[in-house]
């Protein structure tokens, strides 16, 4: 039997015996400038780069109809994206593109579930550590909402009738 402690992140699970390739999960590559994932359409597969560089951008409305898609972060080799669609089946809410060509595992979330399902001691340690990763991600996503809130209110002189 596998020691479970050793299977903490995704990419360890790709050394596990009964977590198969092409099975429970398989390989893709992407070349530089090529698209992940959509902003906006659904996906059930989360990802580990296993070489390479990808940006996650998302489309901004900003005047009149023109929009542009500001880059938020880079993601590179042993980090994990796509994880929402273990949760929900709700659309991406950002574009990930390769910035470099890549090399990643790709992991369909319903057979995640049942392999967790029937490793509950691997799948709770995985789990723990997506949300080490993910708590500071949504909280520097909420300073950024605050600031760039707090930016709108001194741009439209609103914080000048609220003083």
């Amino acid at each position: 039997m596998p020691k479970t402690d050793k299977y903490s992140t995704l990419k360890d699970l790709l050394t596990h015996p009964q977590f198969i390739e092409n099975n429970n999960w398989c390989k893709k590559t992407y070349v530089a400038n090529q698209t992940v994932i959509f902003e906006g359409e659904n996906h059930q597969q989360i990802y580990v780069v296993l070489s390479g560089t990808l940006m996650v951008s998302t489309d901004v409305e900003i005047n009149s109809g023109g929009r542009i898609s500001p880059g938020i972060c880079e993601i590179t080799e042993g980090e994990e994206f796509g994880h929402f669609c273990f949760f929900d089946e709700l659309p991406n809410c950002a574009t990930v593109k390769a910035i470099s060509p890549c090399e990643l595992a790709v992991f369909d979330a319903e057979k995640l579930r049942l392999f967790f399902n029937e490793h509950p001691e691997i799948g709770y340690s995985v789990i723990g550590h997506w949300m080490k990763n993910l708590l500071p991600r949504l909280r520097q996503g909420n300073k950024r909402i605050a600031s760039l809130f707090s930016w709108g209110l001194k741009a439209h002189r609103i914080d000048q009738e609220l003083a």
